[in-house]
């Protein structure tokens, strides 16, 4: 006595490891990790660019007096006691100026390399999302191939619902033909989306 054959869409089938779900939890860990570290780097770059806008008015501000006392000192030549007044301020201002100059400069040099790194991290931030997305796209396409399977299987008869149907040979050809062509329209659809 033969034993019968299982059909393809048996339980042992149905039992398929789920692949998709690990990917995206790497995919969810990644994207954690970054985000720790965006969250990190906008706090400093909300910091340095405050620093940046407070570095750069006081530029602006020196800048300003030293052009004014120049012009003063012009203007009080052969006056001496009024001179020395503004020679004071105009040297104080040659000191100060170059000072917030620097230090406008390397706050901002700074704040230039924190915005690459949140760039970077931005980009991949997407490109995780976007991978994430594909993932389970196919992850769904895949489950409703697995359903549809299942479903052709119970219409055509499966040696477990022989003895409540009778198997009718073409229809099952006929089902099997819609499943290639579903499976071929729908690897179409992906290809054209990934182009």
């Amino acid at each position: 006595m033969s034993v019968p054959r299982k059909p393809a869409w048996s339980a042992k089938n149905t039992a398929k490891v789920d692949n998709y779900k690990e990917f995206i939890g790497r995919l969810d860990a990644a994207s954690a990790k970054l985000m720790v570290r965006r969250n990190g780097l906008d706090k400093t770059f909300e910091i340095l660019t405050l620093l940046f806008r407070q570095n750069n008015t006081g530029l602006q501000l020196w800048e300003d007096r030293l052009s004014r006392c120049a012009g003063l000192l012009a203007d009080f030549a052969g006056r001496p006691e009024r001179e020395a007044a503004v020679m004071e301020l105009h040297e104080i201002a040659l000191k100060m100026e170059p000072l917030f100059r620097n230090r406008t400069q390397r706050v901002g040099n700074r704040l230039a390399v924190v915005r690459t790194r949140r760039d970077e991290i931005n980009k991949s931030l997407a490109g995780l999302e976007k991978s994430k997305m594909k993932l389970t796209s196919s992850r769904m396409l895949t489950q409703e191939r697995e359903n549809l399977s299942r479903a052709i299987g119970e219409l055509a008869g499966t040696a477990d619902a022989a003895a409540v149907a009778t198997p009718d040979p073409s229809l099952r050809n006929d089902l099997q033909d819609a499943r290639h062509a579903i499976i071929l329209a729908e690897a179409l659809l992906e290809a054209k989306r990934e182009q």
